[in-house]
């Protein structure tokens, strides 16, 4: 039985483009970061202890600039980094880490006090962290993957992953990453492998843990069709049931109001 997840990763599958928002060249992204998050069963509102990270940035010459990231909780937003890119999607720890020009940082979801995390001073465009500890993976403005271990002191260079664009770890902590030409790639024991079965020529891709149980995968968006892509480098398309459907529908209700919330607050 398929079971959802309390996580707003899921929402990337049907999130409208920044030209639907009539905010040209201006982007957002978005992570839902509590496990109680459930949406209102009749409006789609999310849980309100649920806090809900925005990304915002504009896009100049092929490039992300960033435009802050906020937090959203009891129906109120601030903005707690001014030039940050990424945010970690683990829904169930407490800390959520984000991506700053200047490093890690990390975002206390109880007290909302947000503190540099350990002395890295790489300008961070990815993060991820993984399940089974606190180890993260960070995706850096040069496209290089390090391994940041420590407490964020030190940092191994992932060198099988080569020119990634965005990075992704599934429930079992396989690294995932978005090389050339927005084709996906899992790094394995015996080297890289480009996973099979999917389109030959995406015109756009992301790549997230699943926002649902799956045994084994992770998963990618090519154009509106989700896929789930495994460590063996296959992959199938995913069809979501009904259940499934309005559960995206509500939570794409919410976020929009918060989008909303994030221009009005911003002066837009």
């Amino acid at each position: 039985m398929r079971v959802l997840l309390v996580c707003l990763a899921g929402l990337l599958v049907c999130l409208k483009t920044a030209d639907s928002h009539s905010l040209p060249q201006k982007d957002y992204g978005t992570s839902g970061n509590n496990s109680s998050s459930d949406p209102d069963s009749s409006t789609g509102n999310l849980d309100s202890n649920t806090t809900t990270f925005i990304v915002r940035f504009v896009t100049r010459n092929d490039k992300k600039e960033s435009m802050g990231i906020y937090a959203h909780k009891n129906g109120k937003v601030k903005k707690i980094l001014e030039d940050g890119l990424a945010i970690s999607d683990w829904p169930l720890n407490p800390r959520t880490y984000l991506g700053n020009k200047d490093g890690i940082y990390a975002y206390d979801k109880e007290t909302e006090k947000l503190e540099k995390y350990g002395n890295l001073s790489d300008n961070v465009i990815g993060i991820v962290k993984e399940n089974r500890t606190d180890d993260l993976y960070i995706l850096t403005e040069d496209h290089v993957v390090y391994k940041v271990i420590e407490e964020g002191t030190k940092k191994i260079k992932v060198n099988e992953a080569e020119h990634a664009e965005q990075i992704a770890l599934d429930w079992d902590d396989n690294l995932y990453y978005i090389g050339a030409n927005n084709q996906p790639y899992v790094v394995t024991s015996n080297g890289v492998k480009k996973i099979e079965g999917l389109p030959a020529n995406p015109t756009s891709a992301l790549i997230s843990r699943p926002p649902i149980t799956i045994e084994h995968g992770a998963w990618f968006i090519s154009g509106q069709q989700p896929y789930i892509i495994y460590p063996n480098a296959t992959s199938k398309p995913y069809v979501f049931n009904d259940q499934e459907k309005l559960e995206y529908e509500k939570r794409n209700r919410a976020v929009e109001a918060i989008f909303l919330q994030v221009r009005e607050q911003a002066g837009e």
